[in-house]
């Protein structure tokens, strides 16, 4: 304290504004993300002028007054940033990868030839502006996927090799731009957005019931990022205990660590309601984004459905690789899609970007038609019908909801054939439809007993199987990543399994196999965190608003984990150069917890609004 006070002004200023901060910001993990670099440049202002209390042949103090000055920083953002650019296009140019066993059509090759460029100016532009440099990245997700860019740097400690991808190189650009950046800044769409109760006009009409967001020391947002810690400090062990340190480090990187930290970084930026909903807004667009360039490239190379369904693996290799992980993308999107459309009232969309929207919808059905993906249509299925029956106000819409679902599950789901053998005339009608919609493979995938069903339900099956056993044989830090199919086929494969499965095909015992049980626990204790705290704020908003944003985040989830448990997204794995769908993941979920976060505060703001309202009289 003595010191502050004899320093000059500059070192008080900058405490009080991080303590102002710290009265918007509640939350003590929102605290320390927004305010680092201000605290690490609070000592740096208590040297105050030359010529004062301070030694004047100290040559550090005026180096250190040089940098703590705003313009300082602005031209060593700008130096960073210029440096960023010539870093990224020197990484990205030389490391674009042809896409695996097919060839990219013009759109394909257009996307591979300029994304390099389009790259390095994102990411200098991240450096200066991190917010919307966070937006475009989302956006061009499936265009960075396209060119395939992968670096392999090496050695690397005791690791060996490790592989840069465009996603590695984001996250720093980002990072760098938040550290070098005015802490001050984030808070200015929090500071944007006030409060009921510090609304004058809306005080005197009666305020609908605040969200049950719990305050304390246990509220939901809290446990997540608690178990999100731990989930990384265990995943690290279980790395450095692997028989194989450079994959397992590689699938860490790019399938944990970046996803975290992309959520991470938007928990610090999007401070607002109105940013949640934007972030949910691009990342629909940017899924249906994919859609269409994969249709794009797949459509005239194959020509017609029948060949579609037999190479329906090949239709988002472009973009996502894997047919299944784009499906999880399209089943995640399509609630945020239809949220954007509901709330374009509150959200004060224009027509041009409810049209962009509907065209995004078109898109992504029929996306999600074309991948043939069972566990895509179950899990976009489940997320609509969510969504439907969070936003219906009365059991009387939620059962016909429920009705007509069941009714369109027959698209999916063959059960009608079941039903339909007491006639065989409609049994075969309905199987011969089905099969020139989804193809004989697809159709009979439902049927253990046909060769496409042995390999769809019973390998997956016994693959999870082996994933409990080797849980159970490896119970604290697994077998470590990307170790899966090496322990399977080094002994937990079965005589009954044909197929040397890379992972599990389920989620969670794909997770308990790699990383142990405690990890397990801990994952499943983050999403069941975002859903209850989601759930909170649905059943209390404060306006329609935050319910909207609140039952499609809700609704998002559901359909991600639908899909996960059904098949089960890789992590990552190193001949991808892609980790998209953990990433989108990730970012939804820290969605959640920033939602809860901005209910958490404006509660807290409400009531410190109140009570000084309530001081004022007596002041008087």
């Amino acid at each position: 304290m003595g010191c502050v006070a004899a320093g000059g002004g500059e070192g008080r200023h900058v405490e009080q504004g991080a303590r102002t901060r710290n009265r918007a910001t509640p939350d003590p993990f929102g605290r320390f993300c927004l305010n680092v670099s201000t605290h690490l440049r609070a000592p740096l202002g208590r040297f105050g002028p030359l010529g004062s209390r301070h030694n004047h042949d100290d040559v550090s103090t005026p180096r250190l007054l040089l940098f703590a000055r705003p313009g300082f920083r602005a031209s060593l953002r700008g130096i960073v940033a210029v440096a960023a650019f010539y870093a990224t296009l020197a990484i990205a140019s030389p490391n674009v990868h042809a896409p695996f066993d097919i060839q990219a059509g013009q759109l394909g090759q257009a996307l591979v030839s300029t994304m390099p460029l389009v790259a390095a100016l994102v990411a200098a532009y991240a450096v200066l502006r991190p917010w919307p440099a966070f937006l475009v990245i989302l956006l061009l997700t499936p265009c960075w996927d396209a060119a395939q860019v992968s670096w392999l740097v090496a050695p690397v400690w005791e690791v060996g090799t490790v592989q840069v991808i465009l996603q590695t190189v984001f996250v720093v650009a980002l990072a760098l731009g938040l550290l070098l950046g005015d802490a001050g800044a984030l808070n200015m769409a929090a500071s944007r957005e006030p409060t009921r109760a510090a609304s004058p006009q809306v005080s005197a009409a009666p305020a609908p019931a605040p969200a049950r967001v719990r305050v304390g020391r246990f509220a939901s947002h809290r446990i997540g990022w608690i178990a999100t810690i731990a989930v990384l400090f265990l995943a690290t062990l279980s790395t450095m205990r692997s028989p194989d340190i450079e994959s397992s480090m590689t699938v860490l990187m790019h399938g944990i660590f970046e996803p975290v930290a992309m959520g991470i970084l938007l928990l610090i930026m999007a401070r607002s309601r109105r940013r949640l909903a934007l972030v949910l807004i691009v990342l629909g667009l940017s899924v249906a984004l994919g859609g269409a360039i994969n249709m794009i490239q797949s459509i005239p190379a194959f020509g017609s459905l029948s060949v579609l369904q037999a190479k329906r693996l090949l239709f988002s290799r472009l973009t996502y690789f894997n047919v299944g992980l784009f499906g999880e993308m399209l089943a995640m999107a399509a609630p945020l899609i239809l949220g954007a459309i509901a709330a374009r009232r509150q959200l004060r969309l224009g027509r041009f970007a409810v049209s962009v929207l509907m065209i995004a919808l078109v898109v992504s059905a029929a996306a999600l038609f074309l991948t043939f993906s069972k566990s895509a249509y179950l899990a976009t299925a489940g997320g609509i019908v969510t969504f439907m029956l969070l936003l219906a106000t009365n059991w009387r819409r939620r059962a016909s909801i429920m009705l007509v679902s069941v009714a369109l599950s027959a698209f999916v789901i063959p059960w009608p054939a079941l039903v339909l053998q007491v006639s065989p005339t409609l049994e075969g009608a309905y199987r011969t439809t089905m099969v020139k919609m989804v193809g004989a493979s697809r159709y009979y995938s439902w049927d253990p007993a046909k060769l496409s069903g042995r390999g769809s339900l019973v390998e997956r099956l016994l693959a999870t199987e082996a994933a409990v056993r080797m849980a159970a044989d490896h119970p604290i830090l697994g077998i470590g990543l990307d170790q899966f199919k090496s322990e399977y086929v080094g002994g937990y494969k079965t005589s009954q399994a044909h197929l040397a499965l890379d992972s599990a095909h389920t989620f969670w015992p794909e997770v308990a196999a790699e990383l142990g049980i405690p990890a397990l626990i801990l994952v499943a204790l983050i999403f069941a965190s975002a859903m209850l705290a989601l759930w909170r704020i649905y059943r209390a908003p404060p306006d329609e608003t935050t319910r909207l944003l609140a039952l499609t985040l809700l609704a998002s989830l559901v359909a991600w984990l639908l899909v996960a448990t059904a098949f089960a997204g890789d992590m990552y794995r190193p001949w991808r150069n892609m980790s998209s769908d953990f990433v989108m993941m990730a970012v939804l979920t820290a969605a959640a917890f920033a939602l809860s976060r901005v209910m958490v505060g404006q509660r807290q703001l409400a009531a410190a609004n109140s009570g000084a309202v309530e001081r004022e009289p007596a002041a008087g």
